[in-house]
């Protein structure tokens, strides 16, 4: 038996006990199909989930607001969780056309209306980011957030 015979039999073995979370493997797939090294990327602002840390929430408080800033664009997330689902409600500031929302190996598109606003029910819970293009046609890209 040669090294690479052997190496393929430790992967089969490693793969039956102990294999990779499904999760994992999508969300690693969507992570690489997804990059665009051209986008710029918009910082992580402000995050009521980390503001409210020390902070007493109230019961069925099923809130959580992020706001995501760079030099272009603006986009503020009102993230609601129901049933296990994700509802997701965007204002963009400097963009239009579309948001295209990457969650859990998925890509789901939605317009972003004249007043800036766009809606996304029943995603998945996951890392989420959203990617807008700005008004002078550069690809602008939140940071990925777990929602």
């Amino acid at each position: 038996m040669n090294d690479e015979e052997l190496l393929d039999e430790l992967r089969a073995a490693a793969a039956q006990a102990d294999p990779v979370p499904d999760l994992v493997l999508r969300q690693a797939r969507a992570a690489l199909a997804t990059r665009d090294l051209d986008a710029e990327l918009a910082d992580l602002a402000f995050d009521s989930a980390l503001a409210a840390a020390g902070a007493v929430r109230a019961e069925g408080d099923d809130v959580r607001l992020l706001s995501f800033e760079s030099p272009r664009v603006s986009v503020e997330l009102q993230v609601e969780y129901a049933d296990g689902r994700v509802v997701l409600r965007g204002l963009v500031t400097g963009a239009t056309g579309n948001a295209v929302i990457e969650v859990a190996g998925e890509r789901h598109t939605r317009p972003i209306d004249d007043d800036g606003w766009f809606t996304a029910a029943g995603l998945p819970r996951g890392t989420t980011r959203v990617r807008v293009t700005a008004a002078d046609g550069t690809t602008v890209t939140t940071g990925w957030a777990g929602l």
